[in-house]
């Protein structure tokens, strides 16, 4: 059974009431829950293992039974994604989703097409908590928008290790995360450019930021892909770690 956003933090012995959950209606209808049964929530890197009670005219509830930080929140991963077609990136946050990526920022590059991502953002953060909750990882991606790579790069949020994807790359990424150490401190984040790559200028973003470059030995993925094939190479390397 997936996991479901609790909306808050939770302790030992709480008790939620199923119908008040953000995914309260499918949690209830679709799903048919009954008491006795387990389940299990989250809240920002936090897992709530519960059981379902049915207090006196309350409705079903889920009260907590244990409290246990979601092992994927420890090293926290953020794709810096390059807007492409609207469609492509709901692939893109499905995709990555699964992988407890804490953030994916999505940049206007300069080589971007004029898309309207800014009239869909509720709709991609909906696409990133249904995506979390089907994988259990404890963690709903937090979706934002920049007008360019520097302001994307310049975010608190963004981490200071960071990884441009690009078929040009010196080594792959593979062998920068043995070498540099990304799979076994602190968090990443991968930088993936629009369809016609990073522009010279963006280039020069990158290097005065002391941005590495990694390529994948399978070839030149499209950029909706790219994203997934390296977080994942990634979580691999921290789970070695």
């Amino acid at each position: 059974m997936p996991a479901f956003e609790s909306g808050r933090f939770l302790s030992a012995g709480d008790r939620v009431l199923l119908a008040e959950l953000p995914a309260g209606h499918h949690v209830v209808g679709a799903l048919r829950i009954h008491r006795g049964e387990t389940l299990m929530l989250f809240h920002q890197g936090e897992l709530y293992d519960a059981i379902v009670e049915e207090p006196p005219g309350a409705g079903l509830a889920a009260v907590v039974q244990s409290v246990r930080p979601s092992p994927l929140a420890v090293r926290p991963l953020v794709l810096v994604q390059a807007v492409i077609r609207p469609a492509l990136l709901d692939d893109v946050i499905r995709l990555v989703a699964p992988l407890g990526v804490c953030g994916i920022v999505l940049f206007v590059g300069e080589r971007s097409q004029p898309w309207n991502v800014a009239g869909r953002m509720g709709r991609l953060s909906e696409v990133a908590q249904a995506a979390a909750e089907q994988s259990e990882t404890g963690i709903v991606p937090v979706i934002s928008l920049e007008n360019s790579l520097a302001a994307a790069l310049g975010r608190s949020d963004v981490p200071s290790q960071l990884v441009a994807m690009s078929p040009r790359g010196d080594r792959s990424l593979l062998s920068l995360c043995g070498s540099a150490g990304l799979g076994s401190r602190g968090g990443v984040g991968l930088v993936v450019g629009p369809e016609g790559g990073f522009s010279e200028a963006e280039e020069g973003i990158l290097d005065s930021r002391g941005v590495h470059r990694a390529r994948l030995n399978t070839g030149v993925l499209r950029s909706e892909l790219a994203g997934f094939a390296s977080l994942i190479i990634v979580r691999e390397m921290q789970g070695l770690s």
